[in-house]
């Protein structure tokens, strides 16, 4: 059985609904077939058990008021379906309604031993090659002597009549099986032609051809909204490879000039350093300021890819904001960068992770603005709000859904912070994915010209 649902399996699934359709609909005709059989035969042989009860119930009345049996007797209405015959104790027939029929002697050979479940035990069921009969023999005692009154009833005319409505019910059934079959194979095909379609464009689709969608119809059948979904899965995955494109371009871009910088110096080092101090004392610098710029987006680049594939681990612990949030600053020892305290908040949370996201914040706005960094932590009981603000250049309105896209500056011409630190455009990107692992609700209040103020509420 297990083979035939393996080998069922690998089967196209139109055919897998054509076989399947097939077997539940054989199945359910066979079981109706067999219940409407099995009721068949119980109301033919009860409407007979009926008849010879009611012709044994006319009898017992009858001799019930006589003394003696004589002609007059047997003036007595006995259904036409029911045979009947009355003989005296040595055997001999003073009685019969049809005296062709086999005689009672010769029947008892015909006895079936075996009746069938719907057969009533009170009577004898007797089967011949040409007849099939019920029978019930009742002696009676009338006028000290011994009479015995048989019934017989016959269910050939039954008997045939449900054979003939089986054959006719076995062809009904294969037709139709066979014509439900067509129609399942016609309806299957139809059903299953947009899937065809569906297989046919996501072959076509490649690395050239992301742009390419699933046609969707206007009905609201299943086969559409697995084209909704693989459309919209489509987008994401095209979005994403833009993405990984775009990310790998920048990624590609940001290392160039540092390595450009690095290959420079180490030119003129090789022409001028052993000769001239000054040249080498200024290489030196560079390079070495080069290299900490590609170890500073490298480290970016890695913290990134371990957050994509789930595997950057944050080792929370309680922590107090206002901590995290001092060190940080004290960090950039940077007199444009003001904090103001309100107090202390305390969270559960990785402090070094909180401190690199306050960071890139403070870095952020180092690089977009000449004047002053303005850093506060209110209190609010269950709540603490962290504003980062400065007075720079703002950020358009169209700009502010994408500034913690990776690699994604405002004003791409400003590369560099007060320190000469390389922006690479990660940083914002880096303190989203902190804060989401955190909780950390980042909202944006900018204005072209008049700056930008970064706000991070805080939850216990």
């Amino acid at each position: 059985m297990s083979s035939v649902i393996e080998r069922l399996r690998r089967k196209k699934i139109s055919t897998q609904i054509n076989i399947t359709y097939g077997l539940i609909l054989f199945s359910t005709l066979f079981l109706i077939n067999i219940g409407t059989t099995a009721g068949i035969y119980f109301l033919f042989h009860h409407q007979a058990e009926r008849a010879i009860d009611d012709s044994v119930d006319r009898i017992t009345k009858k001799v019930s008021t006589v003394q003696t049996i004589d002609e007059n007797f047997f003036d007595i209405d006995i259904l036409p379906s029911v045979i009947f015959r009355a003989t005296d104790d040595g055997g001999k027939v003073i009685f019969d309604t049809n005296p062709h029929f086999t005689a009672t002697d010769k029947m008892f050979k015909f006895v079936r031993k075996n009746p069938p479940f719907w057969a009533s035990d009170k009577y004898i069921l007797m089967e011949t090659p040409h007849s099939f009969f019920y029978y019930k023999d009742l002696p009676l005692e009338v006028g000290g002597q011994t009479f015995h009154f048989q019934f017989l009833r016959t269910i050939t005319f039954e008997k045939q009549y449900i054979r003939y409505l089986l054959w006719a019910i076995f062809f009904a059934d294969l037709i139709g099986l066979g014509l439900a079959v067509m129609a399942g194979n016609i309806l299957g095909r139809k059903i299953l032609k947009p899937l065809g379609q569906v297989t046919k464009t996501a072959r076509e689709i490649s690395v050239g051809s992301m742009n390419k969608r699933l046609n969707v119809g206007n009905f609201a059948d299943e086969v559409n909204e697995i084209s909704i979904s693989l459309n919209k899965m489509l987008e994401r995955l095209e979005e994403g490879f833009v993405q990984q494109q775009r990310f790998i371009a920048d990624a590609s871009h940001e290392l160039r000039t540092p390595i450009t910088v690095i290959r420079g110096y180490a030119d003129m080092l090789e022409k001028y350093g052993a000769e001239d101090k000054e040249i080498l004392e200024e290489a030196t610098a560079e390079i070495k300021k080069s290299a900490q710029n590609m170890q500073y987006l490298v480290e970016n680049l890695l913290f990134l890819a371990r957050a994509d594939a789930g595997t950057q681990i944050l080792k929370k612990s309680p922590v107090e904001i206002n901590e995290v949030l001092k060190s940080a600053v004290e960090s950039f020892q940077n007199s444009r960068v003001e904090f103001t305290n309100d107090k202390t908040f305390e969270i559960v949370g990785d402090a070094e992770f909180l401190k690199k996201m306050f960071a890139a914040f403070i870095d952020n706005a180092l690089i977009y603005s000449k004047d002053k960094v303005f850093v506060t932590l209110e209190n609010f009981g269950d709540k603490a709000v962290v504003k980062i603000s400065d007075s720079g250049i703002g950020i358009a309105p169209e700009n502010l859904e994408r500034i913690f896209d990776r690699f994604y500056r405002v004003d791409k011409a400003r590369a560099k912070s007060d320190e000469d630190k390389i922006s690479a455009g990660l940083g914002l990107s880096i303190s989203k994915f902190i804060a989401d692992k955190h909780g950390i609700k980042i909202s944006v209040e900018s204005e072209l010209g008049k700056g930008t103020t970064f706000i991070l509420d805080f939850r216990n």
